[in-house]
């Protein structure tokens, strides 16, 4: 029989990022690369789609380049926490500040989210945005959010679980100072 905890996390949606969290990588920059590996030319236009914002650099690189996700390199240890959080019934979406374009292969890939939320063009889903845009869609405390960088404390602010992916001592314990439940797993998953 599952205890009261697990029923009360299985309705709480984790809300996974990708860059640094999920991959132990960047899609930007690993797109990009891609980019001006194969249309070098394009390497030209990226301070011009920059100066129109991050957003719309990141929907022209996603528009223009594809990457293969059983090529990434995925954080296993964490993965295999989301695997047993998706057996156990609960709802995963993966947030990140990529473009969607490029974040919604990994999640089909990976068969675990019931929804992508990403940058789209127009809006870089990053820090404030990010924690802006779960807060309404979930209420202050009513998601968990597994993130890895400074980005994430405005989202951590207003979560219910923080999970902080990685080994960032000073980034753990700013966590702590926010007030919320933090969780953070190493690279072996403690």
């Amino acid at each position: 029989m599952a205890s009261q905890r697990d029923s009360e996390e299985t309705n709480v949606p984790l809300c996974v990022d990708l860059d640094g969290t999920l991959i132990k990588a960047d899609v930007l920059i690993r797109s990009a690369m891609a980019l001006i590996r194969s249309r070098p030319f394009c390497s030209l236009r990226m301070p011009l789609w920059l100066l129109r914002g991050k957003a719309y650099l990141k929907r022209q690189i996603a528009l223009r380049t594809t990457l293969d996700p059983a090529a990434l390199p995925y954080n296993l240890t964490f993965l295999d926490i989301l695997r047993k959080e998706k057996e156990r019934g609960r709802c995963l979406l993966l947030v990140t500040a990529s473009d969607v374009i490029m974040a919604k292969p990994i999640a089909d890939y990976l068969g675990l989210f019931d929804e992508v939320l990403g940058s789209d063009g127009t809006r870089n889903l990053r820090g404030g945005v990010k924690a802006s845009i779960l807060k309404e869609r979930f209420g202050i405390r009513g998601f968990d959010y597994a993130g890895n960088s400074g980005a994430d404390l405005q989202v951590w602010e207003c979560c219910r679980e923080a999970i902080v992916v990685g080994e960032n001592r000073s980034l753990i314990g700013k966590t702590l100072k926010l007030g919320v439940v933090v969780r953070a797993l190493g690279d072996r998953g403690r």
